[in-house]
């Protein structure tokens, strides 16, 4: 059997990627920063809940002992944790800094920390969830827009790194994805994209011959403005 990590899996894209990748057999690693994200998931065969805040060094650490230790080292990691928050690009408050590290230095010491197994296994496959805004700006989201552009620049090294060891890398930018953040606000949920959609995305990827490599995934949405 093979096994995946996803983080940020507690709702939304991430949710919907674990439970994509468990139908499809294999055994996931479900991470979420609480308890309270994880909850309706019981330990399976399939689905092993497991609670840490990826971005502290000790709770990534205590994470990978535990996939060490339950022999659920991922073939497939799924970086898909992250935060929107609203700032401007001049001016207080500014939220860089814990913007910079939700949304790309813990993605990249996730990645360090599994990369020497994954280079030691067949078919293993990361997944960056990065965001439109990691093409386009969003003046009113500045931060979220420095810190997606960033993760966009680190997608490229780590494809161009990948192939030397044998790893595939995939960057997904999604347009405007449906989760929990857009409830209250009126929007009609179908008028975005829906979390399965991505989940599809990544699912699907998996199926390719092993020269293909899906270096970037851009999906908009037919709504305009979204």
């Amino acid at each position: 059997m093979k096994h995946a990590l996803v983080t940020g899996a507690g709702r939304g894209i991430g949710r919907a990627i674990t439970e994509k990748l468990a139908s499809a057999g294999y055994r996931v690693v479900a991470v979420a920063r609480t308890r309270e994200e994880l909850t309706g998931w019981k330990c399976t065969e399939k689905i092993h809940p497991f609670v840490a805040d990826v971005t502290d060094s000790s709770q990534r650490q205590a994470l990978y002992q535990f996939c060490l230790d339950q022999k659920t080292m991922p073939h497939v990691l799924v970086n898909n944790a992250g935060l929107y928050a609203s700032d401007k690009a001049v001016g207080v408050p500014s939220v860089l800094e814990d913007s910079l590290q939700i949304n790309l230095i813990q993605v990249r010491e996730m990645t360090d920390l599994f990369w020497e197994y994954m280079a030691s296994v067949k078919g293993a496959h990361v997944f960056n969830i990065i965001s439109i805004l990691g093409r386009e700006i969003r003046s009113e989201a500045a931060s979220y827009t420095i810190a997606k552009h960033a993760l966009a620049a680190y997608n490229k090294l780590l494809v161009h790194e990948g192939k030397a060891r044998g790893i595939k890398v995939t960057g997904i930018f999604p347009a405007s994805v449906y989760t929990s953040a857009w409830e209250g606000t009126g929007v009609d949920s179908d008028l975005l994209i829906k979390s399965e959609d991505v989940a599809f995305l990544v699912e699907a990827s998996l199926h390719l011959s092993p020269a293909a490599v899906p270096e970037e995934i851009h999906l908009g949405c037919m709504t305009p403005g979204f």
